[in-house]
């Protein structure tokens, strides 16, 4: 009888937990501007688990948006090469400036706004990734979308996705 009771017990505790965390992340999802692409980020982490807290799941988001960065940071330095190798005389001046532009995302803005998450300080994470967000807009100059048009909708997916880190951010305590 003993037994039942404490495995009954363990049971609903896990169902509970397990519930609670999920209600985090609709709850912190619902009050961004995409609830889909915020829950999907969330519960495709590897990172997340059933104990995540809400200043965990800001985390994860800032890790997401890094590793966006990092992706779009890869992305530029190939067509850097690509347009060296097939026409070495023309100015690839805007793709070198994007590139820049996204290495310092990826390499102090973003780890920035990790910092000053652990720091506590929300609104200034929030902010490095909004900054993040409008340091890529070198990316969209005619010149750079001429090349790439494919770069020019990274950058504004990347965009998006910093104001949806924002949002997170904006909620967490």
């Amino acid at each position: 009888m003993t037994y039942t009771l404490w495995v009954t017990f363990f049971l609903f505790l896990f169902i509970l937990l397990q519930y609670t965390s999920a209600d985090l992340v609709s709850n912190v999802c619902v009050q961004t501007r995409n609830k889909t692409l915020c829950s999907q980020t969330l519960y495709n982490s590897s990172e997340y688990s059933n104990n995540t807290d809400a200043k965990g799941l800001a985390y994860i988001m800032i890790g997401a948006a890094l590793h966006r960065a990092a992706h779009n940071l890869v992305y530029v330095k190939g067509l850097i090469d690509n347009q060296t190798s097939t026409n070495p005389n023309a100015s690839n001046q805007c793709l070198q400036v994007c590139y820049k532009d996204y290495n310092l995302v990826v390499k102090a803005i973003i780890p920035n706004a990790n910092q000053s998450l652990s720091a506590g300080t929300t609104f200034v994470a929030a902010v490095a990734i909004l900054y993040s967000a409008d340091k890529i807009l070198d990316c969209q100059d005619e010149d750079c979308v001429k090349m790439s048009s494919n770069l020019n909708d990274k950058c504004n997916e990347y965009a998006d996705f910093a104001q949806l880190v924002a949002d997170v951010l904006r909620v967490t305590p």
